[in-house]
């Protein structure tokens, strides 16, 4: 998704009104939930309907990685989807990754708290973004503009 937004941002606005996606501006109202930059992971546990179906499993490994326990590997797993996440989100932001790191770890703020953590741009609402995205393409501020949402979007699909 990430890679998708940035290659649309290279021909149209990237205005994000607190969506699920980095962008080149953020807009959120005062009190909306913004943040969680952090992953969450999960897995399996098999071992309970393996032994109530009478299943067997032995596990056939070689090479480097049959010494690390698979709770390792999967935590491994987990931290190099955190610094993807993490870093990406820095560089969205144009912030070091040491910045983002003391506001990331999946904590959340209110999304006047975030501002001035600088993970959301501007406080405000749609009519916000629209403003902003009129003045990114050069549109005047008084020309009617339709807001189509994703929902909408699909239903016309």
């Amino acid at each position: 998704m990430w890679r998708e937004i940035k290659l649309l941002a290279a021909s149209k606005p990237d205005i994000a009104s607190m969506s699920d996606a980095a962008a080149d501006a953020i807009v959120a109202e005062n009190l909306t939930l913004t943040g969680s930059i952090g992953v969450v992971t999960s897995k399996f546990n098999m071992g309970k309907l393996y032994k109530k179906i009478g299943f067997d499993k032995e596990i056939i490994s070689r090479g480097n990685l049959q010494r690390l326990e698979e709770a390792e590997l999967f935590a491994k797993s987990a931290q190099n989807s955190y610094k993807q996440f993490r870093d990406k989100a820095a560089s969205s932001k144009s912030m070091t990754i040491d910045k983002m790191e003391e506001v990331a770890q999946g904590r959340v703020w209110a999304g006047k708290d975030a501002a001035s953590r600088d993970l959301v741009n501007v406080i405000g609402g749609l009519s916000q973004v629209v403003a902003i995205a009129k003045l990114k393409e050069n549109i005047p501020q008084d020309t009617e503009v339709l807001v189509v949402s994703g929902e909408q979007q699909s239903l016309q699909s």
